[in-house]
């Protein structure tokens, strides 16, 4: 915004006063050369365009409703993932695993990461950071590998390729389930969903058995769809319990309550303060409870006794149900609403069709529950954001440029007609998409907003001078042609010094181009089409517009 106000300051205030000098004295005639030899040959191409004007038309038609027809296939997502030059891999593994048996497995998984030769350096973190910011266990570890510049890499071409590998042999691991994403974006996807994932389906309902069963059969519902990967589900049970459930009718007969026997137990295994010691000002609690090997097991825990009214010590296994057995081990809410997460990414195909395949599965295969319902979060939910705005922002920007060029023009006609070159531009910039296999996105859309003011501008160019050359008293297939001829090169030069300024960021490679290749791109196949649109159905247009009947040939001859 601030580079095209000051480009029209520089045009409107300095460009004429810089003219000043340059031009003083006579100007000479320019001599024949390249560029007269191509408006001549513009000028015989553009005739027979004027006097055939159904052909022109019919093939600009065509082509627009091809790129309409094509639009479908691009595929769409949010942003392109930009490339950080690592790979953040997060290795899950049960929830019960002990640390030693967590910290012998890591050192085979970071070998195997490192193995490969792209990977310059692997870092590993098993649990939580020591800042106790992520709330995780043993069951969780992270490796960052660092990767060596692309130029330098043996044996793979992409790090699609590098990744689908890697993941291959880890997953020959039993009872790991992996999740490959980047240092930065792995932060990203976790503020964005909530979880450790790149798209998520939370699952909103009460009870945790029923969460957990529904949620199975979302994932076997999209281990099922191509292009899912990293799938798994955030398990809220299998958490080892020693649960004890008080028997009424027993403790009954011994004169005692819930309350006596839940003392009991909280004192013995969890400890209770009994009093306080004072040394200064400090104050320290005193906590009694068993010691280690009188509650290492449940049958330890089955011969605790419970003292009754009557002096008798009753084991507690006569008074309650002690049993071991899988209990929560998380418990997630949102809203204030308890949810279950199964997480995955997509590879080798568009998110917005791999998304919506999945939501079309997902509701035809699993049947839930009165009160229950998914929310489908992440990349995904960004993208329906970004998509909204389009549609509001899209609409508005262009009527903002019909206004414009009605007060340009003051007639609906030329401004109209000058709007066409919209779809002329959309036509290059959905085929650059397609030939180039980029997905609709954020940054395209931006691409295309960008490229209809371009081709607009060419649209204003032509036109205006068409009704200058006719406000001169210039017959109307003169005007429409010298005006043309006239217009070639600053039509040209806008396209092509505007293509040579976003060849490098089209072609680019490095880290941090994956997000504005597709602005180049459909910015570059915009203009292409829009000014070899132009050129020739822009002209023919106005000629219908402004007279319904066209010159004779024999008129058109003298041209």
């Amino acid at each position: 915004g601030f580079a095209l106000i000051g480009s029209l300051l520089m045009a409107l205030l300095i460009a004429p006063v810089l003219c000043v000098l340059p031009l003083r004295g006579k100007l000479k005639h320019e001599k024949e050369g390249a560029m007269s030899r191509l408006q001549n040959g513009y000028r015989r191409v553009l005739l027979v365009a004027l006097a055939n004007p159904l052909p022109v038309l019919t093939a600009s038609i065509g082509l627009f409703v091809l790129s309409v027809l094509l639009m479908p296939k691009l595929g769409t997502e949010f942003l392109p993932h930009l490339d950080e030059g690592n790979l953040w891999i997060r290795a899950t593994m049960p929830t019960t695993i002990s640390y030693s048996e967590a910290a012998r497995v890591v050192p085979k998984i970071r070998a195997i990461i490192a193995k490969y030769q792209p990977v310059r350096l692997v870092v590993s973190q098993l649990g939580r950071p020591d800042d106790g910011t992520d709330a995780t266990g043993f069951y969780n570890c992270e490796f960052l590998a660092d990767l060596r510049p692309y130029d330098r890499w043996k044996g793979f071409r992409t790090k699609e390729a590098l990744v689908t590998t890697m993941n291959a042999e880890l997953a020959q691991i039993p009872g790991i389930s992996f999740n490959f994403s980047q240092n930065i974006e792995d932060n990203v996807e976790e503020a964005v969903t909530g979880i450790k994932g790149e798209l998520a389906v939370k699952l909103f309902g009460e009870d945790l058995a029923t969460l957990e069963k529904k949620a199975d059969e979302i994932q076997r519902v999209l281990a099922a769809i191509p292009g899912v990967v990293d799938l798994d589900t955030f398990k809220e049970t299998g958490e080892p319990q020693v649960q004890i459930q008080v028997d009424r009718a027993k403790i009954a007969r011994y004169g005692l309550n819930v309350q006596d026997v839940e003392d009991v137990v909280e004192t013995a295994i969890g400890g209770k303060t009994i009093t306080q010691m004072l040394e200064g000002e400090k104050k320290f609690a005193i906590v009694a409870r068993l010691r280690p090997e009188s509650r290492s097991d449940v049958e330890m825990i089955r011969n605790i006794t419970v003292s009754t009214p009557d002096g008798q010590r009753i084991p507690l296994a006569q008074l309650a149900d002690i049993r071991t057995d899988r209990g929560a081990a998380f418990i997630y809410r949102e809203a204030n609403r308890r949810f279950i997460a199964i997480k995955f990414g997509v590879r080798g195909r568009d998110l917005g069709s791999a998304v919506k395949e999945a939501q079309q599965k997902v509701e035809q295969a699993v049947t839930l529950p009165s009160g229950y319902y998914t929310v489908w979060g992440g990349e995904f939910e960004s993208m329906q954001r970004a998509g909204a705005r389009l549609l509001l922002i899209v609409p508005i920007t262009l009527l903002l440029i019909f206004l414009v060029l009605f007060m340009l023009f003051n007639a609906v006609s030329r401004a109209t007609i000058v709007m066409l070159n919209v779809p002329l531009a959309l036509i290059g910039g959905v085929f650059a998409l397609y030939f180039t296999h980029f997905h609709l996105s954020v940054a395209a859309a931006v691409g295309f907003i960008a490229l209809f003011g371009v081709a607009v501008q060419n649209g204003v160019i032509m036109v205006s001078h068409f009704d200058h050359l006719r406000a001169e008293g210039a017959a109307l297939q003169r005007a429409v042609v010298d005006g043309a001829v006239t217009r070639l090169r600053p039509v040209l030069m806008t396209a092509i010094l505007a293509s040579i300024g976003l060849v490098p960021a089209a072609i680019s490679t490095g880290i941090g181009s994956d997000t504005q290749k597709p602005l180049a791109i459909v910015i570059i196949g915009g203009l292409v089409s829009a000014t070899v649109l132009t050129l020739f159905v822009l002209p023919v247009l106005y000629a219908l517009v402004a007279r319904p009947v066209l010159d004779t040939e024999a008129e058109l001859a003298t041209l």
